[in-house]
This record gives C-alpha cells, structure tokens and sequence, in this order.
C-alpha cells in the first residue's frame, strides 16, 4: 500500500496539521540529490546524470555506494505503473553490465556538464579518486557485480507498490521505492521521506548474490602518498618532523580526514614504493596551527628552518584550495627512497590517503620494516 505520511507544527496553540504535496518539478528533487545523496539514507557517489543507454532510454541519476554496488535513481514522471516499473528494470539490466572502463567514461561526462560546478565533481579527475574522496577507500577490486533500483517519487499508486513489494520480496530482485513529501509552513519548507520496503533489510537480504571484494577493512590500516620520486623534500620533511601532508587544496588534503588517532599509515611514494610505517596521534590541522617537538621542546612546525616556502605561504592563506592540512604521526619505521620497499601485487594508487584492504600488502611491508602485526 501507498505510504501516507504527516506532519505537524507544535504551536503555542497545539498541533498545526501542515499540508503536503509534490515537490514543484522532478528536476529540482533530482538536483538535491545530486547535491546531497544521503538524503536516500545512503552514502552515495554520484557518477552520472541523466545517463544515456544504448537503447536510446536516459537514467536520471546512476550511483556507486562504499561496496562499489551501482544505484539506478529513477525518478517516477508522468508514467502509467507499469511503465514505471519497467522502466527502472530495463534501466538496471543496461546497468549491471557496465564495467568498471564505462563507468569511468560516464563519470567523465557527468564531471564536465554537471550544471552546478562546470567541469568538476568533488575536484576530482578520475573515478578513483572520486570513490576515495567520497568513502575514504580506494575503489573495490570488483565493481558493479550487483545493483540495487530505486524509484523515487512522491508517491506511487496501489499497483505500483504490489509489482514491487511482488519482485522484491518474492524473487529478491534488488528494486525499492522511495518517496519524498514536500511541507510548507509560513517561510520554512520541508521534505519528509520514507521507503515502501526498509531499504536495510532490502540492501542485505540473506540471500542476495555475494560478490568477489576485498578482505574487508580491519579497521584500523590507511595508504597514504607522500610525494614521488622526483619530489624528496615533502618525504624527507614528514619523516623528519612526523606528519602527513596531502598537498595544498580542498582535494588534496581532504581524503586525511578520515584519519584518526590510533590508526597505523603505511606511506607510500610514487616511483619508489613504501617508505614509512606510522600511528596517528591526533587530528588533521591547518599547517600553521601544527606543532612538532624540537630538542624536547614544543615549536611550531612551520618555524622550523627547512620548511618549505610553499608550506609558508600556504598557512597564511585563508583559501580552501591554498591551504595545507597536516596529521601528526608517530613513524615506527622508516626509509630512504633507495631503500624503498616494492615488490609486484603489493597495493598502491594515486590516491592521498585510503583505506588499507590489501592483507597481502600490510603483511609484506610490516615483515619487510620488521614490525609486528599487533592489534
């Protein structure tokens, strides 16, 4: 059955019964989403808008989650239940057969035509980098080995909710319905929203195909990059003064802030391999608020002598994409870039910093740096 939702102001004389009714124009709600995708209740990277298939059909918006599963966000128009319904299932068999090189060329073409930031998603200039931006993890080995499809609407009528409640619950298709309720009261405006099915039980159904992945991540390990081969100075200044920098920008840095006191770094630079094994000690900061201890006393790490101008210039700026972030680091162990240690298979991207998924990887590289693997 239709879901019936209603809201009500608490007023100095009791409750208001507010009216609802649909949002002014698909498109707007489209544009929320893509601005905010947790508004579904899901944390969720937009690749694509108004996504063409190869049978001439346009998906409203396609999506990746933190297990690299694609999202088909359709939203419900002028549409007779079946169609409805047809349509998203027809949109998502197109889907699961893309691979991971198409769904990089529609990040592409979404990142250079999207409306509200011409030329650019999250800053960023490849789906890895976006997924790792976005999640705080590389991109999963396997991408896309299943889907999940969304009808999104303000509401549907009493066949549409049994075709779906049927599919879903009976052959465990991946297909579910989401509808948002516009509010108005005086000035405020609010969106309610609630699922036909709930959407936890819908994304973890006991049955539901499992995909090859990665060991999932223990919790505690990240990669980070810290510069390449032709670019010393920044390895040399975090070891020596233990922090990690990403670069200065808003894309750069960001990705650190996923790092939290406690959790073990394995840096990496490009053209060498891992140079560094550290814990984190405390939180991300702007570089002129760092400090670093000196002969046993406390100093501001941009005072240090050998400190770059960059770094300088950098503190004084007031500009997201000029400033640098730091995270202070406690390296347990270290290397010259001569002495980096690389073997093929071990793990390694573009990406400032990421999740650690690769057992493989912490395991060589602790072996290789003498370290004990202890939790």
């Amino acid at each position: 059955m239709s879901v019936e939702l209603a809201v009500w102001h608490m007023s100095n004389s009791g409750p208001v019964l507010l009216g609802s009714s649909a949002l002014d124009s698909e498109e707007r709600l489209e544009t929320l989403l893509i601005d905010d995708p947790t508004m579904l209740g899901t944390e969720l990277l937009i690749i694509g808008r108004q996504v063409p298939t190869s049978f001439g059909g346009r998906i409203d918006l396609l999506a990746l989650d933190d297990e690299g599963r694609v999202h088909v966000l359709e939203l419900k128009r002028d549409q007779t239940p079946r169609d409805t319904v047809a349509q998203v299932l027809d949109y998502g068999s197109w889907a699961a057969n893309l691979g991971l090189q198409e769904l990089q060329d529609i990040f592409d073409a979404h990142k250079l035509s999207t409306d509200r930031n011409p030329g650019e998603v999250s800053g960023a200039e490849s789906l890895d980098a976006a997924f790792a931006d976005q999640f705080g993890q590389a991109l999963p080995d396997v991408v896309n080995a299943d889907q999940q499809f969304t009808i999104v609407a303000s509401k549907l009528d009493d066949a549409s909710d049994r075709i779906v409640e049927f599919l879903a619950e009976t052959y465990e298709v991946p297909i579910n319905a989401v509808f948002f309720r516009h509010f108005a009261h005086n000035d405020n405006e609010y969106l309610a929203r609630t699922w036909l099915l709930d959407q936890q039980v819908a994304e973890n159904r006991p049955n539901r195909k499992v995909r090859s992945k990665s060991r999932p991540w223990n919790g505690r390990d990240y990669y980070a990059v810290l510069g390449s081969r032709e670019d010393d100075k920044r390895w040399l200044l975090a070891r020596r003064y233990g922090f990690l920098n990403g670069g200065s920008g808003k894309r750069y840095w960001k990705p650190l802030r996923h790092l939290e006191r406690g959790h073990r770094v394995f840096a990496h630079v490009a053209g060498c391999g891992y140079v560094g094994v550290g814990e984190v000690t405390g939180e991300m900061r702007p570089i002129g608020e760092a400090t670093v201890i000196v002969r046993g006393e406390e100093e501001a790490l941009i005072e240090q002598p050998d400190i770059h101008s960059h770094f300088l210039n950098a503190a004084a700026s007031e500009d997201e994409d000029a400033v640098e972030m730091v995270v202070p680091v406690k390296w347990m162990a270290t290397r010259d870039f001569g002495e980096a240690f690389w073997e093929p298979g071990l793990f390694a991207n573009q990406n400032t910093a990421c999740k650690l998924t690769r057992q493989n990887t912490i395991d060589r590289v602790l072996a290789e740096f003498g370290l004990e693997d202890s939790e």
